[in-house]
């Protein structure tokens, strides 16, 4: 993983690939106050399984940005898509327009400017 991660492209594909569906499926209600509150109170998971989808992608875009922020010794970038996923479900923040989609782009960008480069001096 580690050794696929390390590959800048893969990173981006990879990131997008589980970021997708974090758009997608709120017009299904996966981050609606109802589908939380059914969550919360125990109701059945076969109910709310675009809610479940929708943790899992953000859970995924959480492990994606731990492992490619240990690679280039940046681990603070796992913050933007722990931010992107309060401002997807906390109800009255979920209506602020565009602030995961901020989240999401500072990850990839700097997931990808963090990258280690060598840098060769001339004299």
């Amino acid at each position: 993983m580690n050794k696929f991660l390390g590959n800048t492209v893969a990173f981006v594909l990879l990131y997008v690939v589980f970021m997708i569906p974090t758009y997608i499926l709120p017009y299904f209600g996966s981050n609606s106050a109802m589908m939380i509150t059914a969550w919360s109170s125990g109701g059945v998971l076969s109910e709310v399984p675009q809610f479940l989808f929708h943790v899992a992608c953000l859970i995924g875009l959480m492990v994606i940005t731990w492992f490619r922020g240990s690679l280039i010794e940046k681990k603070w970038l796992l913050i933007f898509p722990i931010l992107a996923a309060i401002f997807d479900f906390v109800p009255a923040l979920n209506f602020i327009p565009l602030v995961p989609t901020v989240m999401h782009l500072l990850a990839i960008i700097l997931g990808v400017a963090g990258a280690k480069a060598t840098v060769t001096v001339s004299h």
